[in-house]
């Protein structure tokens, strides 16, 4: 009974191994599939735009027949898509109308430097539909980040205008916005990821202070010329690879520690545990992604992207911060024997158990989350055979560094592998601390207060903001209370067993 019971675990164990590394495959092959229907909707707008620029370039050199027979492919094309642009928009829909209206009449009339004008005019509407970037759509829509660049651009000389209460708007759709576009900027720049989502907030909280609204516009300036080199950027399959690698690494090293835990004590039911929630969790940011991408829409699920990014990312660095204590306390090698022999004694309890598959669940819906939805919004900017190959890539490469990790972790002394654990997760417990009130405060949930005294470093979760340094220096003061507590601790426990040796008679012959 108990050889088929260790069967049926083993079997468990492998079954939640592949779904966590098929069940992201799984997740964005669907989702191609899914995208190629949408493309062929959007083929239509792209076309009405290829006839305008045809049209253009006609009046441009003024073949007014190539021009007037490009414009008839236009009229055709509002014809056929005039009621779905109206459901979309009825002020986008008025304005094209209103646009075509005024290219006819200027091709009637003869007046081709007018026509060149209304065209370019109607191609940007055009392009703006394509782009999901249209008055009233707050976002909805599929956006290009040519067209997020564009809306902050507008944001930015409402600022230089002075029209403070419209530009905070402008800035707080934006936010709700950035999910859109945001695996477009990772997937070509981390550095220019973090200090969009930095700026973000940096703006809103400039604006809401009467005192530095002037400081905003240049923040919106310095966030425009960073995005502006990523516009027409192309991708490859390496870009696919590393955005798995880059957000799924900090995940690793959390689900690795707890994994190298399990083993060094003994407890095949903890290792399951650890599975199961990083399954569960691999499972949910799957579902979640692809209900936003396929179901939902990016623009209306964004603050509350940012709400599960900001309270799981608080929640786990809580959990990490006593992992990181547990694994410095339990560093010493008796004290560890005493650990295992207490555990085996009475075994490890089902909250221990389950609070390190809540960890791991944690860890990975953090994380996975905003992978999966990056990965999304690489669909359709490279061939599906490359995007597939790419994620592969990464996520083999994931697993590699996570075999490596528990197989070395397992045949090194404790101490030394407790203590740099330690130090790993504490680090990580500091970094998500301070994201995960980063995303608050871009969701609305908390005030977003800068004050530029603070130091800000956003590779390392380091905002200016008291509501994350705040709990981060607590957290630093925390683990130097117990590092000198520990130190002076060792150090009595030294002098009394040396008072001890001193007073012990020895035996002379």
């Amino acid at each position: 009974m108990a050889k088929s019971g260790r069967m049926s675990a083993r079997t468990l164990l492998a079954a939640v191994r592949a779904i966590l590394l098929v069940a992201p495959l799984f997740g964005v092959l669907s989702f191609a599939i899914g995208a190629e229907a949408l493309a062929e909707q959007d083929a239509s707008a792209k076309q009405a735009v290829a006839s305008v620029e045809e049209m253009i370039s006609g009046l441009e050199s003024d073949d007014s027949e190539g021009a007037a027979d490009s414009f008839s492919r236009v009229k055709k094309w509002w014809t056929a898509n005039k009621k779905t642009v109206k459901a979309s928009s009825l002020d986008l829909s008025l304005e094209i109308d209103r646009q075509i209206a005024n290219l006819s009449l200027a091709l009637l009339n003869g007046e081709m430097q007018r026509a060149a004008d209304e065209a370019g005019a109607l191609r940007f509407s055009l392009r703006n539909y394509e782009d999901g970037a249209y008055t009233g759509n707050d976002g909805k829509g599929r956006m290009s980040l040519g067209a997020y660049v564009l809306k902050l651009r507008g944001a930015a000389d409402l600022m230089k205008g002075e029209h403070w209460t419209e530009a905070q708007e402008e800035v707080r759709l934006l936010q709700r916005q950035w999910l859109s576009v945001e695996g477009d900027v990772v997937s070509r720049s981390q550095t220019v990821y973090n200090h969009a989502e930095r700026d973000l907030v940096l703006m809103d909280a400039y604006l809401t202070n009467p005192s530095q609204r002037g400081q905003a516009f240049p923040v919106a300036q310095r966030m425009i010329d960073s995005l502006n080199p990523l516009v027409d950027a192309s991708y490859s399959w390496i870009d696919a690879a590393l955005i798995p690698l880059r957000e799924g690494l900090e995940a690793l090293l959390v689900v690795g520690t707890l994994l190298l835990y399990a083993r060094k004590s003994e407890s095949g039911r903890a290792k399951n545990w650890v599975v199961g929630g990083s399954a569960a969790g691999v499972l949910t940011s799957i579902g979640i992604g692809l209900a936003v991408s396929l179901l939902l829409t990016s623009g209306a699920f964004g603050r509350n992207n940012s709400l599960i990014n900001g309270w799981t990312g608080v929640l786990a660095s809580l959990l990490l911060l006593y992992v990181s204590y547990w694994l410095h306390r339990n560093s010493d090698a008796k004290r560890w024997g005493q650990f295992l022999k207490n555990e085996s004694a009475r075994a490890m309890t089902n909250g221990k158990m389950a609070s390190l598959g809540l960890l791991a669940f944690f860890a990975i819906v953090r994380e996975g989350l905003e992978t999966v939805i990056f990965l999304v919004g690489m669909v359709g900017k490279l061939p599906a055979g490359e995007l597939l190959g790419g994620i592969a890539a990464g996520f083999g490469v994931l697993g590699v560094c996570a075999l490596l990790m528990i197989r070395l972790g397992t045949k090194l002394p404790i101490r030394p592998v407790f203590l740099v654990s330690s130090v790993i997760v504490f680090y990580l417990c500091f970094k998500f601390m301070g994201s995960g009130v980063h995303s608050l405060q871009m969701a609305g949930a908390l005030p977003a207060t800068v004050h530029d005294y603070l130091p800000e470093y956003g590779e390392i979760g380091l905002f200016p903001s008291w509501y994350s340094t705040l709990p981060q220096l607590l957290f630093v003061l925390a683990a130097v209370s117990v590092l000198v507590f520990r130190r002076l601790i060792g150090a009595s426990g030294r002098s009394e067993r040396k008072a001890e040796i001193i007073k012990t008679p020895i035996d002379v012959e």
